[in-house]
């Protein structure tokens, strides 16, 4: 195997599996610890599958077989266990430091990710998330922790071009408020990506009984938000430091509200002048 974690080759190679493999990728994503001690035939029992299809799933993301499935996993989990994702960002970049002329390899590394995201995008969902984004009355932004940085982004750049963008908060009163002006005219955005925060995960579940459309981003096409998100945007990455994948999902939440101003320039170009009359107007009051 080269330097990618077996966490990211299983997502990587899911969509290429028979259903009955699925089964199993799944099971093992979720349950690391227990493919780690017990036998293919035990996994196979809890996934569902034969033993048979557990080892044919083992050849079919690359591997000898199961026995190096275990170790691969193993590894990771000790991996995941010992380093912060502080720790992965810098231990990632030691390398690049040492070549000449590094920014060069370190924004290559950046636009490589840009670029594999682009490729990936459906085009039908993202056209479908552009015009939700552009005919709903109300958007939701949801993001904890590390995702929180780029919700914000989102929500800042959203308000400049358009009304009634909420960015939802921890706080109880807050959250319930936002909760109780969900409705079938909202779309709502949750950012969510390892380590899954659980508080966003239990709001798609609360919102989903609201009938509105739930735009999922995350980094895994097993992550919990897919199972509640109506389209969902995945932004595979092969490093374990989420500080690497930021740079490429403001990239896509750029493109992403792109594709919103696309469904009606003229609208969004009269926001523009709104906006910069106002501020020319406000600064030309404050110091004059």
């Amino acid at each position: 195997m080269d330097d990618r974690n077996i966490q990211y080759i299983i997502q990587e190679k899911f969509h290429t599996l028979s259903k009955s493999q699925q089964k199993v990728a799944t099971f093992t994503l979720k349950n690391l610890q227990f493919v780690g001690v017990h036998s293919a035939t035990n996994v196979g029992e809890k996934a569902g599958v034969s033993e048979t299809t557990v080892i044919r799933f083992c050849y079919a993301i690359g591997l000898s077989g199961y026995a190096q499935l275990q170790r691969e996993v193993t590894m990771f989990l000790f991996n995941e266990g010992n380093n912060s994702s502080l720790q992965n960002y810098l231990q990632s970049k030691q390398k690049l430091i040492e070549n000449p002329r590094f920014y060069e390899k370190t924004m290559e590394k950046d636009a490589s990710r840009i670029l594999n995201i682009s490729k990936n995008l459906h085009e039908e969902d993202f056209n479908r998330a552009s015009l939700l984004l552009h005919t709903k009355k109300k958007i939701f932004i949801i993001g904890y922790g590390s995702s929180n940085l780029a919700a914000q982004w989102l929500y800042f750049t959203l308000n400049l071009l358009r009304p009634k963008v909420v960015l939802m908060k921890l706080e109880t009163n807050e959250m319930i408020r936002s909760l109780q002006e969900i409705d079938e005219e909202s779309v709502v955005i949750i950012l969510s990506f390892h380590r899954y925060f659980k508080e966003p995960i239990q709001l798609a579940s609360e919102i989903q009984d609201k009938k509105c459309e739930i735009i999922g981003i995350t980094d895994s096409r097993i992550a919990p938000i897919t199972k509640y998100s109506t389209i969902t945007f995945v932004n595979e990455q092969q490093e374990m430091s989420t500080i690497d994948g930021m740079p490429a999902l403001i990239s896509f939440l750029n493109t992403l509200i792109v594709g919103m101003t696309a469904q009606d320039h003229d609208y969004y170009e009269k926001q523009r002048v709104k906006y910069d009359d106002f501020q020319n107007s406000f600064i030309a009051d404050r110091w004059s």
